[in-house]
């Protein structure tokens, strides 16, 4: 009799293990609920449709343009004479300058792929987040219509910007970065190239 109650009490432990097992396998099977996508795409354009950035920051204009020149080079194979069209960014008012073409493609990567993290709606007391006095402003060119963007302060919480675009009523917050990549001072953009200078020593054999 106390063998069958043994037995009895090991079944039903069993059966509760099992159940416990496939509630579990269950659970694990369901789909994870994911939060819903808040983030609005501020700009309907793409990177390599900009061609000319503005942007004003601690009381410096920065303009850079988008120039495409024919270029002639030698075909490697044939030795035969091949033209073809090369785009690069110079600063508008100094072009003759070497301008640092990677700095210059994070701007436009960050202009074009622009996304919000809130949307905080209308607001009228934009002083209390600095876009009263924009930190930041900056204008693009793309497919010939000009977009324009304020940046005010930091929210010291969050790390995110406040944001404002021309022609729009709402207050958004945005990453960091997307107000980082216009650091750059003019002189910061251009690359200073340093010609190799043999040693005295070796120009006077």
């Amino acid at each position: 009799m106390k063998q069958k109650r043994l037995l009895l009490a090991g079944m039903i432990g069993l059966v509760a293990l099992l159940g416990v097992g496939l509630a579990l396998v269950s659970l694990l099977a369901r789909e994870p609920e994911t939060e819903p996508d808040t983030t609005i795409a501020l700009t309907d354009y793409a990177p390599a449709d900009i061609t000319a950035i503005q942007y004003t920051r601690e009381g410096e204009t920065v303009e850079l343009a988008l120039v495409t020149e024919t270029v002639e080079t030698a075909d490697a194979s044939t030795g035969e004479a091949v033209t073809e069209e090369e785009s690069r960014w110079v600063l508008a008012d100094r072009p003759e300058e070497t301008v640092d073409q990677t700095l210059v493609n994070s701007m436009t990567t960050a202009l074009g792929t622009l996304t919000t993290t809130r949307d905080l709606g209308e607001n009228g007391s934009l002083a209390q987040f600095g876009l009263d006095e924009p930190s930041l402003t900056v204008q693009a060119t793309a497919n010939s219509t000009e977009h324009c963007y304020y940046f005010g302060d930091t929210n010291p919480v969050t790390g995110e910007v406040y944001l404002m675009v021309e022609g729009a009523t709402s207050l958004y917050t945005v990453r960091y970065t997307s107000l980082n990549v216009f650091q750059y001072s003019a002189d910061d953009l251009v690359q200073v190239i340093t010609a190799d200078v043999q040693p005295e020593s070796s120009l006077a054999e």
